[in-house]
């Protein structure tokens, strides 16, 4: 959507629904480049919120990134982060729904974040892939070039993570 007035006045609106069809988040963003505040999010603890939840299949691989637009842009089985850390409530779902198959796709200045979370998903026995984002986010690589880049991605292991902590 859209808010033409009120405390989100000029910014796109973006839902986000739980499991069970229910709005658990919203973010606003800024519809024009001049406009001061670029993000505007209501409280809310990322903790307690699993991103279009309502969308996501537990059994499929999922892809964890970093903001909506980002998992707009995936599409596919995409849980935005809302930012660089995997909130309890995620974790606990991961582990609920039984993942396996886990792709890590947060922006190249998330390396530590990165790291740390191939190194938990492994230990937890899942299979985790580090999507190796070079220059740019996947809002602005796309769905076509980001499922080519998904795909390519290699299954990570803990020599992976040696690799990751000195980079």
């Amino acid at each position: 959507g859209y808010a033409e007035r009120g405390d989100y006045d000029g910014k796109i609106i973006i839902p986000s629904y739980d499991a069970e069809g229910r709005l658990n988040f919203f973010t606003g963003r800024a519809f024009y480049h001049d406009d001061w505040r670029q993000h505007q999010l209501p409280e809310w603890s990322k903790n307690e919120i699993v991103g279009f939840e309502a969308f996501i299949n537990w059994k499929m691989p999922i892809v964890l990134v970093e903001g909506m637009f980002d998992a707009i842009a995936v599409k596919i089985n995409a849980i935005p982060l809302f930012g660089k850390t995997v909130g309890e409530t995620l974790h606990q779902r991961i582990i609920e729904n039984r993942v396996s198959d886990i792709y890590l796709a947060l922006d190249r200045d998330a390396i530590r974040s990165s790291t740390k979370y191939v190194e938990l998903f492994l230990g937890e026995g899942r299979s985790v892939y580090f999507v190796e984002l070079k220059d740019k986010d996947p809002s602005e690589i796309g769905f076509e070039r980001m499922q080519d880049i998904i795909h390519n991605t290699h299954k990570a292991n803990f020599a992976d993570v040696m690799k990751l902590r000195l980079a």
